[in-house]
């Protein structure tokens, strides 16, 4: 009896799948669950709201550094083993961060899971360029970006309806043993890589190289892209909380977590990319509709209504998602031999967004 190639392939696309989207749904649950504690932290620590949000730059600003390291190690090392120990460690230093009693201490081990982190999301979409079958590649995109979203909405519900119920430590305590939980299975489920051919190359030999795809004139549109994206995106959310409890919303405390669940309209953002690739066939086409309709989605929130709110906070996530989805593959596929290092810079400037303007 004989193997069916098509048959092997899919199987091996829908583990991929599957592993690529318990990574994605660490990696923002991960990054962005104090996100939703930023009241609690407050209270707790007796800072003012802009020193609070320190607690999601100071992970965003450790996931830009570990991206930059990303740059000259990425391709030394397993695909499979880099992203499986990447969640594992920044999963433990999510835990070590609920033990936190002084504001500092909290910082720096947020700081420590965004570095270890960036191994994860440096690593997935090259995974994903190497290894997916080429039909496969936009939705295994989709399906990561979009595990990015749900990880980012759930983390952020589950660490507001925890820290509401019990306190802030217990739920960065749950959100750490889920999201290790996570990184166990990504190591069950993922196959190894089959195209990936490590490079031992030496930190000069790779400055000059890698120097020059920061500065690439045909990837730049795409880093700044990225950079603008999340740091809109993170901002909006981040105060979000704040803006919503004063008037004219004047809207309770403990039903600020269900803004979260505009995120669905990320999911659908991310998965609606083959639709929009078929519409207007062309990656820069659909990055200047996302910008319009993102501008016109932030624009909405100026009438200060409840409903222009939603309405406009839904709009933008759905146009970040799209933009996100389209870069990170447009970024995949620019430079075959340099795919880990060139993603690795989007991100770095992605993340320098949320650090920068958040």
């Amino acid at each position: 009896m004989t193997n069916n190639p098509a048959k092997t392939n899919t199987n091996r696309d829908l583990q991929i799948g599957i592993s690529v989207f318990l990574s994605g749904l660490s990696c923002f649950g991960l990054l962005y669950y104090y996100q939703a504690l930023l009241p609690e932290l407050v209270d707790y620590f007796r800072i003012d709201k802009a020193q609070s949000s320190l607690a999601v730059s100071s992970s965003t600003f450790g996931m830009a550094l570990g991206l930059l390291t990303a740059m000259f190690v990425a391709d030394r090392y397993s695909r499979k083993k880099v992203i499986g120990y990447s969640l594992l460690s920044s999963a433990v230093f999510a835990l070590l961060s609920s033990f936190s009693n002084h504001f500092t201490l909290l910082l720096f081990f947020n700081f420590l899971k965004g570095y270890f982190l960036a191994g994860a999301t440096s690593v997935c979409l090259a995974y994903i360029s190497e290894e997916v079958s080429a039909s496969k590649k936009l939705k295994i995109t989709g399906l990561y970006i979009s595990g990015n979203a749900i990880g980012g909405m759930v983390g952020r519900v589950m660490a507001s309806h925890f820290a509401h119920e019990y306190s802030w430590k217990t739920a960065s305590e749950i959100i750490g043993v889920v999201c290790f939980i996570f990184a166990v299975l990504f190591f069950l489920f993922s196959p190894k890589s089959k195209h990936f051919i490590p490079k031992k190359q030496s930190f000069l030999s790779l400055i000059k190289p890698n120097m020059m795809l920061i500065f690439n004139k045909k990837l730049f549109p795409y880093y700044l892209t990225g950079f603008l994206l999340l740091g809109a995106f993170v901002s909006l959310y981040n105060y979000m909380a704040f803006f919503l409890v004063k008037s004219p919303f004047n809207i309770s405390q403990e039903w600020i977590p269900y803004v979260y669940f505009l995120y669905i309209a990320g999911i659908g953002g991310s998965m609606s990319v083959s639709f929009w690739q078929r519409k207007l066939n062309s990656s820069k086409k659909i990055l200047k509709a996302m910008s319009i309709l993102g501008v016109f989605g932030i624009s909405m929130i100026f009438f200060a209504n409840p409903i222009t709110v939603v309405l406009g906070v839904a709009l933008f996530t759905y146009a970040f998602f799209v933009a996100h989805t389209v870069c990170s593959k447009s970024i995949g596929e620019f430079y075959h031999s340099k795919k880990s290092v060139s993603i690795a810079i989007y991100l770095l400037c992605y993340y320098l967004g949320a650090s920068f303007l958040g």
